[in-house]
């Protein structure tokens, strides 16, 4: 049977593998470079974009980590979305500076500043519920 434990451990599973690709990509991209088969502009962009994403990838893995050992109404978990959200803000910016060039790219900026805000929601609401529990906590 399907639970919760297992389907955390499937998700942490997926975010390992989906760091270690982009990992593999970190290095790939500029070595294709340096072979001349991609245009500089793209690495640049890619280079902008590799630690904000990076830095996502770190978050929620962090997060994962926190719920598996049954940390989830948890300071480090809000501290973990913050960082989620501004690695989203980070690379909509540098999107969004790269769409002067390549127009379509309006359109993934839109999305993953709208996934930062969104993240951003459910930190504040993880903070309201943390405040709450605490408050819980301490009545008799």
């Amino acid at each position: 049977m399907w639970d919760n434990s297992k389907s955390l451990l499937l998700t942490t599973w997926w975010m390992r593998i989906a760091m270690v690709v982009w990992c593999i990509l970190g290095i790939a991209v500029p070595t294709l470079f340096f072979m001349q088969q991609i245009p500089f502009d793209i690495l640049i962009l890619f280079c902008l974009l590799f630690a904000p994403i990076l830095l996502a990838f770190y978050g929620l893995h962090k997060m994962l980590s926190n719920i598996q050992q049954g940390l989830i109404f948890s300071v480090k978990n809000t501290a973990s979305l913050r960082l989620v959200s501004w690695a989203c803000f980070f690379a909509a910016i540098f999107l969004l500076i790269a769409a002067f060039k390549w127009p379509v790219l309006i359109f993934a900026s839109g999305v993953i500043g709208f996934l930062g805000l969104f993240v951003r929601v459910i930190k504040n609401m993880l903070s309201e519920a943390i405040a709450i529990k605490e408050e819980n906590d301490f009545t008799i």
